[in-house]
């Protein structure tokens, strides 16, 4: 891969979760690495951008001219309060980005935009793409929202849009689920209170989903939409099973009934052979026993 080094990479979200993760990998790759924060950073390739000011995102994509572009800045928790501004930031901030690629001349390599597998709603098959979203909460159909006023930008630019399944890892916020439980046994809570445990959900790695999104930048495919996915699901008793073995310790769990969402969706299970069809299936080397040891061992949210 050393005809990339040295060719740019901008990642909106850059100081959020996953941009975190991204930048880390690009950088130990070799690549020159830049972004958006929303908030001022010490990190002089980090550039202070609110995406729903179109003035702002212009600036830095006609000054920088990157190569290849992740879009990963979005409201993301579902529990958000601010149904506005998710809807502002994952429909309109995108589109900013997009006009402001085409209206600077700019034609990336690659562009990878965000969307979530939240879109499909409660269904109980298996996720493929093939089937027809039904979101059933509001960051979901921003998501779809957005992913249909970006499929009008494939005859101009080279853009796979990502349906990410549920992943976490060292470093996301306490807000979510499994930092949350693993947070508890780090600090040998005696209780812990929780939401629905009679779910199916993919519980994976981060690193296994940068690994992805780093396959599908360099691949041929463009006009795409891709679930990141695995396929496996673990429930929340699996989670605190794990747990407890990892760090010798039980934790009374608690159903506190403001936790359990409203049109809670059951199982969420992504097909992953279009995935494995485009990059190959790089899940073998990921579980989520290791993601879980990775988390407890860190010194990040204690």
């Amino acid at each position: 891969m050393a005809d990339h080094f040295n060719k740019k990479v901008f990642i909106t979200g850059i100081t959020g979760f996953t941009g975190m993760h991204l930048e880390k990998f690009f950088i130990d790759q070799g690549w020159s690495v830049f972004g958006t924060s929303f908030q001022t950073s010490k990190n002089k390739n980090h550039f202070l951008c609110d995406i729903t000011k179109k003035d702002e995102i212009d600036k830095i994509i006609r000054d920088l001219r990157p190569n290849y572009i992740i879009h990963t800045a979005a409201i993301s928790f579902v529990g958000d309060v601010n149904q506005e501004q998710m809807y502002t930031v994952n429909i309109f901030g995108t589109l900013n980005l997009l006009n402001a690629i085409v209206e600077s001349s700019l034609d990336p390599e690659k562009i990878i935009i965000v969307s979530s597998a939240s879109v499909y709603g409660s269904s109980g098959h298996t996720l493929s793409e093939d089937l027809c979203p039904n979101p059933i909460n509001h960051y979901g159909n921003s998501k779809l929202a957005m992913e249909n006023m970006v499929k009008a930008y494939f005859s101009k630019l080279n853009i796979i849009i990502t349906r990410p399944f549920n992943y976490t890892g060292v470093g996301q916020s306490l807000e979510f689920l499994i930092p949350k439980i693993v947070s508890h046994f780090k600090n040998k809570k005696q209780i812990i209170e929780l939401g629905n445990l009679d779910v199916y959900r993919e519980f994976n790695d981060v690193d296994y989903l940068v690994s992805c999104y780093y396959k599908l930048l360099l691949s041929e495919n463009n006009s795409e939409i891709v679930n990141i996915c695995t396929g496996r699901t673990n429930t929340i008793g699996e989670v605190l099973f794990f747990l407890e073995k990892i760090s010798n310790h039980e934790i009374e769990v608690k159903v506190n009934p403001k936790f359990i969402r409203k049109n809670e969706i059951k199982i969420l299970k992504g097909d992953a052979s279009k995935l494995f069809s485009l990059i190959g299936n790089l899940s073998k080397n990921y579980s989520l026993e290791d993601t879980l040891i990775k988390m407890f061992n860190s010194e990040i949210n204690k």
